[in-house]
């Protein structure tokens, strides 16, 4: 006899024998679906920060926003510290050394442990504050960039996809259709907006700045979802002994 909860997983196709059955891990999937929601709703939520404000923080309306922001989203979160010839190849180079150690295990628990709080530290600015202690501390103001959210939610929900997954290869999967999702939702919004046309293609596709989006979209989902599998393996590890 089967419990009811495992019955509850039991669908049976219409017309169908009763001896063909398929299983739904219903708890499985339904945690892609609403990390996939959390993407479609989240990610652009943060960006639209930028993009309906001129440069002097007054609303604008859609139609005069610079429509490349879209398709290269990283250019709403550099920092206005640091140059973006340095900006993005630091930024590459902390995602790569978290899938690195995420991949070795010479002390990679304690290393990702640095890491992925200097990562946020890094992309959200907050670094600054220290340099400018006092009128923090004065203030009780703290400065960082809003639209580096959007790239801090996408890595937190490929971390957690993988961390509650028994079979990491799958939260892995599942966290690389973020890329193609981001990209479809570009164009979705730019479609709405402005109507169809060739511009979000060259956008995207043929220019370096597209791609510099593409590459740094993967690295920030196989960051967080590698990052994910290998500190649940260390902490399932430490349980054991």
């Amino acid at each position: 006899m089967l419990k009811k909860d495992e019955e509850e997983k039991i669908e049976y196709f219409e017309g169908e024998t009763p001896d063909r059955k398929i299983y739904i891990d219903w708890g499985r999937q339904g945690g892609v679906i609403l990390a996939y929601i959390v993407i479609v709703l989240g990610y652009y939520a943060f960006i639209a920060n930028t993009l309906l404000f001129d440069e002097y923080g007054f609303d604008i309306s859609y139609l005069d926003m610079d429509r490349t922001i879209i398709f290269w989203t990283y250019e709403t979160y550099f920092s206005s510290m640091l140059s973006p010839i340095l900006f993005v190849p630091i930024l590459i180079a902390l995602m790569v050394l978290i899938i690195v150690f995420s991949l070795k295990d010479w002390h990679s628990f304690q290393i990702l442990l640095i890491l992925i709080p200097v990562f946020i530290i890094f992309i959200l600015d907050l670094y600054w504050n220290l340099f400018n202690i006092v009128n923090v501390i004065n203030t009780g103001t703290l400065y960082f960039t809003i639209q580096a959210f959007c790239i801090i939610l996408l890595f937190i929900v490929c971390f957690a996809l993988t961390y509650k997954e028994d079979i990491p290869e799958y939260g892995i999967k599942a966290s690389l259709w973020m890329v193609p999702l981001i990209i479809a939702l570009g164009f979705f919004f730019y479609a709405i907006m402005f109507g169809f046309a060739a511009e979000p293609l060259v956008l995207q596709f043929g220019s370096g700045q597209g791609y510099i989006n593409i590459l740094i979209l993967i690295l920030t989902v196989l960051s967080g979802s590698l990052s994910g599998m290998k500190i649940k393996k260390e902490i399932t590890k430490r349980k054991e002994i």
